[in-house]
């Protein structure tokens, strides 16, 4: 039976449908944030789960500009730790215009010793959209707030890796934090590895008081990992 959520569930399915659309892209320069909510309803499956049917409306979340409507579904499933999205989104950039951006981004980043931190604010939020979206639930969207640290590695080959500790806050004023392992590769979807625990916890991995975006200290280069 299909029946219209409340807001705060349509817009966590919503926002969960975006961490997926987000990650699954791996563009740092095509990141979108959520607009409005236009439709939503849900479907109850007895013994299964929720699925959520979602129209939203979306802007370049760099920039704020208006951007295309997403269409998509969002499965909770009762037995499974994150949920199934389906997702399309209109005005998209042609894949010649998001690749030249993207690579942009990456000689930036590669060929600075401190690189801009719009840019390791964008590569962390692809990285951080596939933590999001694992953690998504009918209950709890995340998103990240805060940059804590950044450590870069260097490699033999031609991929950016870096660590983050970042915050992840969601919209019950409920926040984790989390030590996140990402490795970009313009050829290859992004690898992400985690670990993330309650801010009232102690993480384990946090290095001092680190640095909030806004402040180039807290980024350093280490020598190659084995990720």
């Amino acid at each position: 039976m299909l029946q219209g959520p409340s807001g705060f569930p349509a817009a966590r399915a919503a926002q969960a449908a975006l961490h997926y659309f987000n990650y699954k892209l791996g563009s740092p320069s095509s990141l979108r944030a959520l607009g409005h909510v236009k439709k939503a309803s849900v479907k109850n499956i007895p013994g299964v789960g929720q699925k959520y049917f979602l129209q939203f409306s979306t802007k370049d979340l760099q920039t704020g500009q208006k951007l295309g409507m997403c269409l998509g579904s969002v499965f909770y499933l009762k037995k499974k730790p994150k949920p199934t999205v389906e997702i399309s989104c209109t005005h998209n950039k042609e894949p010649d215009q998001r690749l030249q951006e993207d690579y942009s981004l990456y000689l930036s980043i590669r060929d600075n010793n401190e690189p801009s931190l719009d840019h390791l604010w964008a590569l962390g939020t692809v990285g951080s959209s596939y933590i999001a979206w694992e953690k998504s639930t009918e209950d709890s969207s995340y998103i990240m707030t805060q940059i804590k640290n950044v450590k870069q590695w260097r490699r033999a080959d031609e991929s950016l890796e870096f660590d983050y500790s970042v915050v992840l806050a969601n919209d019950v004023s409920e926040s984790l934090s989390c030590h996140m392992r990402i490795v970009w590769n313009l050829a290859q979807p992004m690898k992400v590895k985690y670990v993330c625990s309650s801010e009232d916890e102690s993480s384990g991995f946090g290095e001092g008081s680190g640095a909030e975006v806004g402040s180039a200290s807290g980024f350093f280069i280490e020598p190659e990992s084995n990720f």
